[in-house]
């Protein structure tokens, strides 16, 4: 049976329930969103007055995103930094997700060519994110899955 402290220490670092919850639910529904709105308009041409639902939603979850990312940075990145877990593929996922929210800007504020490049950096950054985020849960539960109690107990005790 495990002793209460390695069984605090097997938590470190892992996000709880209910964070990633929204943080697939915030994933699923940007993908979603976003793929419906690609298609809608870029590849069927339908009106922009069609897909109001679509853009207000993708919208939205893009904002709650940046929260979501806010809320992993204090708590879930700083901790599995310095266990040395599933670093390059958070590094991946963080990356795309700058790429994401450059591309982000890009759009607001960018006209003509600007707009243009940025779209297309958004479609790119926006899908790489996707698959990066969840190749990182991926590799994160086989990292984690090979306890290393000695470098959470450090993080325990320290």
């Amino acid at each position: 049976m495990e002793s209460k402290q390695q069984l605090a220490a097997s938590k470190i670092g892992k996000m709880s329930q209910w964070h990633k919850y929204i943080t697939f639910m915030g994933v699923i529904l940007s993908l979603t969103s976003g793929v419906v709105w690609f298609v809608s308009d870029d590849l069927m041409g339908k009106p922009i007055q069609e897909l109001s639902i679509w853009i207000n939603l993708h919208g939205i979850v893009g904002h709650l995103f940046l929260l979501i990312i806010g809320m992993a940075l204090y708590h879930h990145v700083q901790l599995t930094i310095r266990m040395k877990k599933n670093v390059w593929m958070g590094g991946a996922f963080m990356a795309t997700s700058l790429l994401l929210i450059g591309s982000i800007l890009a759009l607001f504020y960018g006209r003509g060519v600007v707009h243009e490049q940025a779209h297309l950096l958004h479609l790119v950054s926006g899908s790489l994110t996707g698959i990066v985020f969840f190749l990182h849960i991926q590799i994160g539960k086989k990292s984690f899955s090979k306890p290393s109690f000695d470098s959470r107990q450090q993080l325990i005790t320290a």
